[in-house]
């Protein structure tokens, strides 16, 4: 599989990409989300220093939106537009809160269980007994 590469990248040395097949990420510019009769999928992708234009024919990721973090995989068209076939959505939700430091929830409910469970011990065995 090929590399990441930056969409200023592809645009600033299209020439040595053009045709060959690539893997590129970047954000799907706001409005820039089209949907077209025929089904394909049209957006400007931006690495926030340059733009280019993707069409995609298939069906396309449910979380797909714009302003989202996506992989484009295809190839570069001699126009200078990526030819999709295939789009990976990141998912930031997923990683949400991975490195802040702090206490799960899991934990919490387990201390609470276990607190229960040696409160209900020590009247049982200690209260029950006076």
């Amino acid at each position: 599989m090929n590399p990441y590469i930056s969409v200023a990248e592809v645009t600033s040395q299209g020439s040595l990409y053009r045709g060959r097949s690539l893997q590129v990420m970047g954000i799907i510019e706001a409005d820039s989300l089209q949907r077209s009769d025929d089904g394909s999928i049209g957006f400007t992708l931006t690495d926030g220093s340059a733009s280019i234009e993707v069409t995609y024919r298939g069906v396309p990721p449910q979380s797909l939106e714009q302003g989202g973090d996506v992989v484009v995989v295809g190839s570069l068209t001699e126009a200078g537009a990526i030819e999709a076939s295939q789009i990976m959505v990141k998912c930031p939700s997923k990683y949400e809160g991975e490195d802040q430091p702090g206490v799960s929830h899991v934990f919490l409910a387990a201390m609470a269980v276990a607190a229960l469970g040696a409160g209900y011990l020590v009247y049982t065995m200690v209260l029950r007994k006076s």
